[in-house]
């Protein structure tokens, strides 16, 4: 069972981390020079990036699922 935790945490861990090191990678970008194509190509950069952020929630719905399904289905221990 500490184990399940300790992927769960190293998880919530590295997303976190992530997300910080993201935020701070496109808040140091100066696009004072950029054209409008450029910005908005930025824009929409950031936009997917957040997004997959988004989608990595569900990351730890289907881990937890598979190991679920693998004690109900007699996989044995992890």
């Amino acid at each position: 069972m500490r184990t399940i935790t300790g992927v769960f945490m190293g998880l919530i861990i590295s997303m976190l981390v992530g997300i910080i090191v993201i935020n701070a990678l496109i808040s140091s970008v100066n696009t004072s020079g950029w054209s409008a194509q450029a910005n908005q190509t930025w824009q929409s950069l950031q936009q997917n990036i957040w997004v997959a952020f988004g989608l990595l929630v569900i990351l730890p719905l289907i881990i937890g699922a598979v190991i679920i399904m693998k004690y109900v289905g007699g996989g044995g221990g992890l």
